[in-house]
């Protein structure tokens, strides 16, 4: 009996380990946002696509995309999207309304709760 404790106990502790073979989750998510251009300028009326590469090392669980009034800091449209991705490609289109200055925030979050931001100013004639 002595001789099979020692096995059991391994056993145990095996079976109780909480690993559920995921990598660990190191680096906050990359966020780079390729269109719009950082002070670019559009007309009123305008389409403003917005793109950006997402990127984490385990999984995205939540991207927004914040349009706030750069002015009054008013919060104008908020978009979220739930990716359950290492990778993603953000694609969102507003309409720009004449004599607003936009701030353009992108933001994701991995399952760990890390964040990254990237950030874009634009303007509307």
């Amino acid at each position: 009996m002595k001789k099979l404790l020692p096995v059991i106990c391994l056993w145990l502790i095996a079976a109780c380990s909480k690993k559920d073979g995921t990598a660990a989750d190191t680096a906050v998510p990359g966020v780079v946002i390729n269109s719009p251009a950082n002070g670019q300028v559009f007309t009123g009326g305008a389409t403003v696509t917005i793109t950006a590469a997402i990127t984490d090392d385990t999984r995205l669980t939540e991207v927004h995309v914040h349009i706030l009034d750069n002015t009054t800091s008013q919060l104008l449209i908020d978009i979220h999207r739930y990716p359950n991705t290492a990778a993603y490609t953000l694609n969102e289109t507003f309409q720009a309304q004449s004599g607003i200055n936009y701030t353009i925030k992108v933001i994701a979050v991995d399952r760990s709760g890390k964040t990254g931001t990237q950030t874009v100013l634009v303007s509307v004639n």
